[in-house]
C-alpha cells in the first residue's frame, strides 16, 4: 500500500566533490567524499574506468618511466618513453632501444620535460648535459648541440620557431632562446636573468611564461630584431612544480602551489581555485614532494588530471584529482596506484609507472586485472533543520542499467547506529529474438533510469549515504538519489556535560 512520506532529493552533483565542508554543510548537488568515481555533465556520478599496459613488455627490465609521449617526427606519429637510462621508440606498444650513445641517469626525481621543436623532439631533465634530440624514423636519440652556452636544464619549451630551455647549471634564474628556425644556434647574449629560480616554462596566449614561485614573468614579441622580446613580471605567485602547468580552454593557465591550485588568465594576480580540495584533502599531501607532481590535460572530456602525493611520508605521485573545466568542479581522487610521468597518447591520459610499463588509463572496467573500488558519501542535509527529529524510512537509487552488478548502500549519522545493505542494480537479459524464451528470458535493456529502494532505519535530524562496489569489472551509474522520511517534530536532546 501507498506509503505517506517527505521525500529529500540528492543529485544530480553538478557541484562536485568538497572537502573543506562538512557533510552537514554541504548542498544537495555536492558531495562529502568520494573515491575512483567521476563526476558527469548531467551531474551523474560514475565509477572510473581503469587501466591497462600500453607496452606488455616492460622497458629496460622493469625500470621507472621518467616521461612518456606521442609526437608527430617525420609525419609519422611516434610513441616514445624514458625508462631508467634508456630511451624507446615504444610506438604501438613495442618498445626499441633508441638510446644510442647519449647519456641518460636514471632515477624516479629524474623526470624529463619535452617539447617538439618544429619537427625535432627536445627533452631535458636537469641532470644530463645539454639535453637530447630525437627525430624519428630509425634514428638514435643525440646530444642537443647549444653551442656551449648552458648545461643540465631543467626545463625546455619551443615558442616564436626558437627553442627555449631554463634552469641551467651555475645559473637557475636564466632563460636561454635559440636562433629563430634554428634549434641548435645560441647567441652568446641570447640569454634573459629573472633573480629567482625558475619552476617552468610554456607559451600561453601571445607570450612565454616563465614561472618562479615568487611570481610569473613573461617575454612579448616586440618586432625588434635588437630587443625581440621584452621581459616582464606579470603576478606575484608562479608555480612549484613546472611539470604541473597546464592551459586549459577560456585561455586560462593551471599551476600547482604548495598551498593549492591556481589559475592564471594573463592579468597581475592568479587565483586559487581549488579551494574545494582544501582541509581533507590538500592538508594530507606531503608538500616537500609537490615539485614533482604533474598535469595532464585530457579534451575529450575537458579534464586537468593532476597528480599528487597523498599522504605525509609520500613519496611518489599515488593520488590523481580531476578539474572539469565543463562543470568548474572538482571530482576524485583516482588512486590505487602510483605514476612517475603522464601523457595524452591515443587520445587517452597515460602514465608511466615503477615497473618498465606505459598503462593507459581510462580504458576498462579493472586495473590491470585488479577490482576498482568505487565509492561516494553524500551529503547529510536536516530537510526541517537541526531541532527537527526524522524517522527515516528507505531510499530510492535513480541509475543506469550497466548490468547484474551490486552495489553497497551504507547509511550514515550521528544520531543512528550505521547499517549497512547490497541491492543487486539492472539486469542482464536476451535479445527479441529466435532465442528469447517467453515467460523465462529477461528483455535486455541498457536505458537509464532504472529505480531500487533500500531500507533507511533510525531517528535524527539528518543522515546521509555512503555507495560503494569494490568488485572486479562491475560498474555503477548514479543519477541521483532519493531519502524518504516522516517530520517527528521537535525532540529534546538529552543534556550532556556536567552541571
Amino acid at each position: 500500500m501507498p506509503i505517506t512520506a517527505e521525500s529529500l532529493r540528492l543529485g544530480p552533483w553538478r557541484s562536485g566533490v568538497n572537502y573543506s565542508l562538512p557533510a552537514e554543510d554541504m548542498p544537495p548537488d555536492g558531495l562529502y567524499d568520494m573515491e575512483n568515481c567521476t563526476v558527469g555533465l548531467a551531474g551523474e556520478v560514475s565509477k572510473r574506468n581503469g587501466f591497462a599496459k600500453y607496452n606488455s613488455s616492460a622497458m629496460n627490465s622493469g625500470a621507472t618511466v621518467t616521461a612518456c609521449g606521442q609526437v608527430v617526427l617525420a609525419g609519422t606519429e611516434k610513441t616514445f618513453a624514458f625508462a631508467g637510462n634508456k630511451f624507446y621508440d615504444v610506438t604501438d606498444g613495442t618498445a626499441t632501444d633508441r638510446t644510442g650513445s647519449v647519456t641518460i641517469t636514471a632515477g624516479n626525481d629524474y623526470t624529463w620535460d619535452w617539447v617538439l621543436a618544429g619537427s625535432t623532439l627536445i627533452a631535458v631533465n636537469g641532470q644530463d648535459t645539454d639535453g637530447i634530440k630525437w627525430t624519428g624514423g630509425s634514428a638514435n636519440a643525440a646530444t642537443l648541440d647549444d653551442d656551449s652556452r648552458f648545461t643540465t636544464p631543467k626545463w625546455v619549451t619551443f615558442w616564436e620557431n626558437r627553442a627555449w630551455v631554463g634552469n641551467i647549471n651555475g645559473a637557475a634564474d636564466r632563460v636561454w632562446r635559440s636562433d629563430p628556425g634554428d634549434i641548435e644556434t645560441w647567441d652568446s647574449l641570447g640569454f634573459y636573468s629573472l633573480g629567482f629560480d625558475i619552476t617552468g616554462l610554456r607559451p600561453f596566449q601571445n607570450v612565454l611564461s616563465i614561472h618562479t614561485e615568487q611570481g610569473i614573468h613573461t617575454l612579448t614579441p616586440t618586432g625588434n630584431s635588437t630587443i625581440p622580446f621584452q621581459q616582464q613580471q606579470r603576478t606575484q605567485r608562479g608555480t612549484v612544480a613546472g611539470k604541473s602547468i597546464v592551459t586549459v580552454p577560456g585561455e586560462r593557465q593551471l599551476f600547482v602551489r604548495n598551498d593549492g591550485i591556481y589559475q592564471w588568465s594573463g592579468g597581475s594576480s592568479v587565483e586559487k581555485i581549488s579551494l574545494a580540495l582544501d582541509d581533507r584533502y590538500w592538508s594530507n599531501l606531503n608538500v616537500s614532494r609537490l615539485p614533482y607532481s604533474f598535469s595532464l590535460y585530457y579534451p575529450a572530456q575537458e579534464q586537468v588530471w593532476f597528480f599528487l602525493p597523498y599522504g605525509a611520508s609520500q613519496t611518489t605521485m599515488n593520488s590523481v584529482v580531476i578539474y572539469s573545466a565543463r562543470l568548474n568542479a572538482w571530482f576524485g581522487p583516482y588512486n590505487g596506484f602510483s605514476r612517475d610521468s603522464a601523457a595524452l597518447i591515443d587520445d587517452l591520459p597515460q602514465a608511466g609507472d615503477f615497473a618498465g610499463h606505459i598503462m593507459k588509463h581510462d580504458s576498462g572496467t579493472n586495473d590491470d586485472g585488479s577490482a576498482i573500488r568505487g565509492s561516494f558519501e553524500t551529503a547529510a542535509i536536516a530537510p526541517f533543520g537541526d531541532a527537527i527529529e526524522c524517522r527515516w524510512l528507505y531510499n530510492r537509487l535513480l541509475y543506469d542499467n550497466e548490468g547484474a552488478h551490486d552495489l553497497d548502500i551504507a547509511q550514515i549519522s550521528a544520531g543512528i547506529v550505521s547499517n549497512f545493505q547490497t541491492v543487486q542494480m539492472g539486469q542482464t537479459g536476451a535479445l527479441l529474438n529466435s532465442t528469447f524464451v517467453l515467460n523465462t528470458s529477461t528483455l535486455e535493456s541498457n536505458v537509464s533510469g532504472l529505480t531500487s529502494d533500500s531500507d533507511l532505519f533510525g531517528y535524527d535530524a539528518r543522515t546521509r549515504l555512503r555507495i560503494s562496489n569494490y568488485n572486479t569489472d562491475e560498474t555503477f551509474t548514479i543519477r541521483r538519489t532519493s531519502l524518504q522520511y516522516k517530520p517527528i517534530g521537535n525532540v529534546r536532546q538529552r543534556k550532556t556535560g556536567i552541571e
